[in-house]
C-alpha cells in the first residue's frame, strides 16, 4: 500500500463512523448476519395459563394439572443484516389432570402446538457493541390442540379429538452474542390466539403473556 493510501486511510478513520470506514475501505463486520442461517431452542411458560392440585379427602376427589409450559425450535434467514424470516414448531401448552370421584376415574391430557411464520428484526442503531442485540418478532399462524380423556366407573369409554385455531406471537427480546456462532437470549411477549371450538385441557382460548429463554446456533458466512 502507497504512502498516500495509508494517509487516506488515517484521515477517513479520524472523520467517518467505523462502520462506514468498514464499507469504503471493503471489509465486513465479523458479525453480519446478512445470508446466514439461524436454528434456535427455546423454553418458557405463558404467565395466565398455570397449574392446581386439588384434594377432597370427603368426596374422594383428587385432581392434579400442569400446564402453561411452552419450547419451540426456530429456523430464521437472515437475508439483511437487521431482518430475518422465520419458521418455528413448539408447543403453546401441556396440560395433564387426573380426577378420582366416588363414582369413577378420569384421566385427560391435553397439548397444544403452534406453526407459525414470521419476521425478527434487529434495529443496527440500538445494538450495544457487537455482544447484544436487541429485536422485536411478530408471527402468525394455525395452533392445533390435541386432546383425550380417558374414563372408568359408571360411564366408562375413550375420546380423542383435535381443533385448530388461528393465533399470532409478537413482542421483543435481546440476544447475547458468543463469538460469532453462538447465541444466548431472552424475550418476552403476548400470544393471541383464537378460542378453540372444544375444550383442550383446561382451557378454550391459549391467549397469554410469554416469557422464554432460548440459546441459538447461527451457520454460514453470510455475505457483506
Amino acid at each position: 500500500m502507497s504512502v498516500s493510501s495509508k494517509a487516506l486511510i488515517a484521515l477517513m478513520a479520524a472523520v467517518l463512523p467505523s462502520s462506514a470506514l468498514a464499507q469504503t475501505t471493503g471489509s465486513s463486520d465479523s458479525n453480519s448476519l446478512r445470508g446466514r442461517h439461524g436454528i434456535e431452542l427455546s423454553l418458557g411458560f405463558l404467565s395466565e395459563v398455570s397449574a392446581a392440585n386439588e384434594l377432597s379427602v370427603g368426596g374422594l376427589t383428587m385432581t392434579s394439572e400442569a400446564n402453561g409450559v411452552i419450547g419451540s425450535i426456530a429456523y430464521d434467514y437472515w437475508f439483511a443484516d437487521d431482518l430475518a424470516f422465520g419458521v418455528s414448531l413448539g408447543v403453546a401448552s401441556a396440560n395433564a389432570s387426573t380426577s378420582v370421584t366416588g363414582t369413577g376415574a378420569s384421566m385427560e391430557s391435553a397439548t397444544v402446538m403452534a406453526l407459525l411464520f414470521g419476521l425478527k428484526y434487529k434495529p443496527i442503531g440500538l445494538a450495544v457493541g457487537d455482544a447484544l442485540r436487541p429485536y422485536l418478532y411478530a408471527s402468525l399462524g394455525p395452533y392445533f390442540g390435541f386432546a383425550s380423556d380417558v374414563r372408568s366407573g359408571t360411564a366408562t369409554g375413550v375420546e380423542s379429538y383435535t381443533e385448530t385455531a388461528l393465533g399470532s406471537r409478537a413482542g421483543l427480546g435481546i440476544d447475547l452474542s458468543l463469538g460469532r456462532s453462538f447465541t444466548l437470549g431472552v424475550a418476552a411477549g403476548y400470544r393471541l390466539v383464537s378460542d378453540f371450538a372444544r375444550r383442550i385441557g383446561s382451557e378454550t382460548n391459549y391467549s397469554s403473556p410469554e416469557f422464554s429463554l432460548s440459546a441459538g446456533i447461527l451457520i454460514g458466512r453470510g455475505r457483506g
